[in-house]
């Protein structure tokens, strides 16, 4: 639609819509992003947190749920080795025992030890009806594994576990840095499309209060103004549901940090284009030196030495036990004195079939570690594909996005001369502004995808990739 006009109309239009669609309305569009986002309206929170993104990694690497959780499994996978020691060193025990009794066996015995027995004991009446004796037993006791195959091998199979945990533990810190990488620019990201929205906003509504003042002057009609009203209406709604986002983004880094406070998070670093390094990508050498493949590997490698612990268990096991003891009738008195050394060669014939049982479950849970390890390395080869695929089709998207910006502004330039010279309508302008607002959010998209693409073959790679 076009509006027919004498000269003197016209010239007062392309005053007004000169100076305030020309200086308003495209300055607030084609602001950059990182200007307007100064407009964002904060959280309501009560205290501020600014971080860097070296500093978000840093603190998440000290006090992030999943690091944590790590390290006491480390740390448990650890202790249990420790136990295993006890294949190699002795047991050592010490007890004080009391006893009373008028059993003619155990009174007889009980002198015996105390080595108060005398030839007044021997009388028949003595020995058929005892006087109560009193009993105390001081001892300590010694037991010394020599020969025990199946311990030999659970410890080598606890060495193995300890440290594919300590693998478990790397890859976790890798995780988390990748995570933590991608909610800060997630954060970022929040913020710039909020920017960009309120730069729209914000020439939407200059657009329709000149769209109002017009329509009073009768040289736009009714149709306009309501175009440009919905527009406002359509941005408004669009902020209101950015700045949730953007506040969501925040309580979820807050998460991925560990940080209890209730404080809003704000990035101090912005969503700039990573120039990664990628040279050759090997898969082999992923699937050989990648922690967490590493740790599949060792926990397979465990299963396995559980394997033969369980066949060990058919053989006999060979240990040696010595005590000295002290006995009297006080509390760790030390009438008598005696000790006792031996050995113990001993072999379970049958148990019921709990060690076939045993070992058929340890060969189930070896071959169940052995498909683990195949499917990780073939999961690896797709995924390095499907990395490379991303980061290289992003990087188009960037130049595609950042010509449709450029195109985009220049449209909105044209449109909105057009408009002052009364050549182009009132909805022509707000196409053009909404859809400047759209390739400026697809720019940012874009960007922010491309980095998330180099950030994840990082993790892939367990390499630094940016400069």
């Amino acid at each position: 639609m076009s509006f027919l006009f004498r000269s003197s109309p016209w010239r007062w239009i392309r005053g007004v819509f000169g100076a305030l669609v020309g200086g308003t309305l495209l300055t607030g569009l084609l602001l950059p992003p990182s200007a307007a986002s100064a407009q964002s309206v904060a959280p309501d929170t009560t205290r501020t947190l600014e971080l860097s993104l070296n500093e978000a990694v840093t603190t998440a690497l000290d006090e992030s749920f999943p690091v944590r959780s790590a390290e006491a499994e480390a740390k448990r996978a650890r202790a249990r080795k420790r136990q295993t020691l006890g294949v190699f060193l002795p047991r050592i025990t010490a007890s004080e025992e009391v006893a009373a009794t008028t059993d003619p066996v155990n009174a007889f015995s009980f002198k015996l030890k105390q080595e108060r027995f005398t030839q007044s004991d021997f009388q028949v009446g003595a020995l058929n009806d005892p006087d109560r004796i009193d009993h105390f037993s001081t001892k300590a006791q010694v037991e010394q594994p020599i020969l025990n195959l199946d311990g030999l091998f659970q410890r080598r199979a606890a060495s193995d576990a300890a440290r594919a945990a300590s693998f478990a533990e790397e890859r976790t810190d890798e995780v988390v840095t990748f995570r933590v990488k991608k909610g800060y620019y997630g954060l970022v990201l929040a913020e710039r499309r909020l920017g960009v929205i309120d730069s729209a906003l914000t020439a939407a509504r200059e657009n329709r209060r000149q769209a109002e003042a017009l329509f009073d002057q009768g040289i736009i009609n009714r149709a306009d103004v309501l175009a440009a009203r919905v527009r406002v209406s359509e941005l408004e709604s669009r902020r209101t549901r950015a700045v949730a986002d953007r506040r969501t983004a925040a309580d979820r880094l807050r998460f991925l940090l560990g940080v209890s406070e209730a404080v809003d998070v704000q990035p101090t670093d912005s969503l700039e284009l990573e120039r990664a390094l990628i040279d050759t990508v090997s898969v082999a050498q992923i699937n050989q030196t990648r922690s967490d493949m590493r740790a599949v590997r060792s926990r397979a490698d465990a299963a396995e030495e559980q394997v033969r612990a369980e066949w060990m268990a058919f053989v006999p096991t060979l240990n040696a036990r010595g005590s000295y003891g002290w006995y009297d009738d006080q509390a760790f008195g030390s009438a008598g004195q005696s000790y006792t050394v031996g050995a113990a060669l001993t072999w379970d014939l049958f148990s019921g079939f709990q060690q076939i049982g045993g070992v058929q479950e340890a060969e189930a849970r070896l071959q169940q570690s052995r498909i683990q390890v195949e499917q990780k390395s073939l999961q690896n080869q797709v995924d390095v594909a499907e990395a490379l695929r991303d980061l290289r089709a992003s990087r188009q998207q960037i130049d595609q996005a950042e010509t449709a910006v450029d195109q985009a502004e220049e449209s909105l330039r044209i449109r909105a001369d057009r408009f002052a010279e009364g050549l182009a309508r009132t909805t022509d302008v707000l196409q053009a502004e909404a859809t400047l607002a759209e390739r400026r959010l697809a720019y940012l998209q874009a960007l922010y995808d491309h980095n998330l693409a180099v950030y994840r073959l990082e993790l892939l790679t367990e390499r630094d990739l940016t400069p």
